[in-house]
């Protein structure tokens, strides 16, 4: 069965080859994308799987007359080598030294009047421009007009047409009318008045919709186009029904084919100024916008006015911050009293996870693909278990559960890391050393207008006194029954140049990595909260959204401040008093003890 596979893989590339050579295309470069830049790309657009053979959700595929090589980070190195075993394609495992990123090792192995091609529709204008500006130097030519995997995938999957529902204001906390308003208002301030929506979560947002078209993204395949002070929604139209029709025209919605954004962009007029993502909008789509247009390239409004969070969504929030914590309590205790055998799994317990969650009020799906990593798999910090790589939890060893939930209600992301036996002393100084950077961020107080990048370092400063750090960043946007990372602020090293706002719900999650041995990280929800006033101005501080106790012991309380302690005390006390509750007295008294005080 794998020896056909492998064939297959092979005969495509002959065949793609081929056409690589009617169209004097020398390298074919095949991304994991769509024309919305999504983090969960749908079927129709994993031509990168379809060519490959490796289901990953990141990598990005070269071929070149004679080689073929597969680019993937480290979250998928087992997978991709598994996947790809036996066909012509080469593992080239990202962030590794002496490996390059794909562009650089094309503007190293191309000469002059060499031709590169990208589907346009897949590729954002920012890449484009930074391929082109790269390639340019030696002479190499780009071309996106070529859809060459396209023309090959006979089966491939149509694009998604599940229907859009309506997403009601009662959980939304703000009507259609009043965010479209608020769009046009961001615009004008920007010096635009035309804009092409391509996000899909900003689409979702904008329009108090929701969809079934992507996997553990409650969202719709569509763009819109603001012009004129008009709106128009171009969506498939078996996606929306009579009284979606007519509830959106009563909003100034009116709706067109998917297909139809490009011939619409063509036919905007020259006064048109129209303000575009180029991180979001592809090249393709940059391209079809009528040449005597003026075009802003920034951030769109949705992406900033979504990630603040308003009243009625936080109310909400903090209720399903309990019913998260309920589920995932209940999983810890479940897998306590678990004896290892062949059935306790990776994929078992995700799976345990899940029907937890679906007994909780409001829950749709999961988040994201839950992140289950059991030993060694821990210390690669977004492992995904797959069947050739899940392993069974013994009883010795650290195991790493990430996950979350998609509810009515709000969108959850929690980790916990625990020890199934008796920890190390080295796995008990890790533990405590990131659970002081954990709560360092939790405590934080800091003034308007403070980034990300400026709270990262209180994440990291323990681990650094000891020589120590972890490669990805400290938190992350969460949207509301939305993608569970959502920019534009982020805790991370990178300087992204973006305020931390009140209402912004943002990821606390520091962590350690020791490859071959283990990983920790240990991961909140923060909402960003006003502070005080004070002469000096206005200060911002989080308040917890995750309800779910650490473990005790993997503490050592001797590395601890008394001012921990304290901490660790309190969100103890209040995860007790907020979750046992709505657990069995047996549960309850097992959650007690392990929120008893630390002194």
């Amino acid at each position: 069965m794998c020896g056909k596979t492998f064939v297959k893989t092979d005969e495509k590339l002959a065949a793609l080859r081929q056409r690589m050579a009617e169209h004097h295309v020398d390298v074919l470069v095949v991304p994991s994308a769509d024309p919305h830049q999504s983090e969960y790309v749908t079927g129709h657009w994993q031509a990168r799987a379809w060519l490959t053979g490796f289901t990953g959700s990141a990598g990005v595929a070269v071929v070149t007359r004679n080689r073929a090589i597969l680019w993937t980070d480290f979250r998928y190195w087992l997978q991709a080598a598994a996947q790809v075993q036996g066909s012509e394609f080469e593992l080239f495992k990202s962030g590794e030294k002496e490996v390059p990123e794909c562009h650089l090792w094309i503007f190293d192995h191309l000469s002059a009047k060499e031709v590169v091609a990208i589907d346009g529709r897949v590729i954002s204008r920012t890449r484009e421009k930074t391929y082109r500006q790269l390639w340019d130097i030696r002479g190499i030519r780009l071309r996106t007009d070529l859809d060459l995997v396209g023309d090959l995938w006979h089966d491939r999957p149509p694009v998604p047409v599940s229907k859009a529902r309506e997403f009601d204001v009662q959980f939304a906390g703000q009507s259609r009318g009043e965010k479209i308003a608020k769009i046009w208002e961001e615009l004008s301030q920007a010096g635009a008045n035309s804009h092409v929506m391509t996000g899909l979560e900003d689409i979702a947002w904008t329009f108090n919709l929701r969809g079934s078209d992507a996997p553990n993204n409650p969202v719709n395949i569509a763009f819109a186009l603001f012009i004129r002070e008009s709106v128009r929604l171009f969506m498939h139209p078996d996606k929306v029904s009579k009284d979606l029709a007519a509830s959106l025209a009563e909003d100034g919605v009116t709706l067109a084919g998917y297909a139809d954004i490009d011939t619409a962009l063509g036919q905007l007029p020259d006064s048109a100024c129209i303000l575009l993502d180029p991180d979001m909008t592809s090249a393709a789509l940059a391209a079809a916008i009528h040449p005597g247009c003026r075009v802003i390239e920034k951030t769109g409004p949705a992406a900033r006015l979504k990630a603040v969070k308003n009243d009625i969504q936080i109310r909400h929030l903090r209720k399903t911050a309990v019913k998260d914590g309920v589920a995932v309590v209940r999983f810890l205790h479940w897998l306590s009293e678990q004896d290892p055998d062949e059935s306790l799994t990776e994929i078992s317990a995700a799976q345990k996870l899940f029907e937890l969650r679906r007994a909780q009020p409001d829950f749709v799906e999961n988040s994201f693909d839950p992140i289950m990593a059991f030993g060694a798999h821990s210390a690669m910090c977004h492992y995904s278990a797959a069947p050739q790589t899940d392993v069974r939890l013994e009883d010795t060893g650290l195991f790493l559960t990430d996950s979350g939930g998609n509810y009515l209600t709000g969108t959850t992301d929690i980790t916990r890391t625990l020890c199934l036996g008796t920890p190390s002393l080295q796995q008990i100084k890790d533990y405590t050393l990131v659970l002081k950077g954990h709560i360092a961020v939790a405590c934080a107080c800091f003034p308007e207008g403070t980034r990300g990048y400026q709270i990262d370092t209180l994440a990291r400063q323990y681990l650094w006194a000891q020589g120590m750090n972890f490669g990805h960043g400290t938190g992350h946007g969460v949207g509301f029954f939305l993608c569970v990372h959502e920019g534009p602020a982020r805790i991370s090293p990178h300087p992204v140049d973006t305020a931390l706002e009140k209402g912004m719900l943002m990821t606390n999650e520091p962590g350690v990595y020791r490859e071959g041995e283990y990983g920790i990280r240990l991961e909140n929800m923060v909402l960003v909260t006003g502070s005080r006033q004070t002469e000096f101005g206005r200060f911002l501080a989080f308040e917890n959204m995750t309800w779910c106790h650490f473990e005790r012991e993997l503490m050592d309380t001797s590395l601890l401040t008394k001012a921990e302690i304290a901490w660790i005390d309190q969100y103890h006390r209040q995860v007790y008093d907020r979750v046992s509750p709505h657990l069995s007295p047996r549960i309850a008294a097992w959650l007690e003890t392990r929120t008893a005080p630390l002194e």
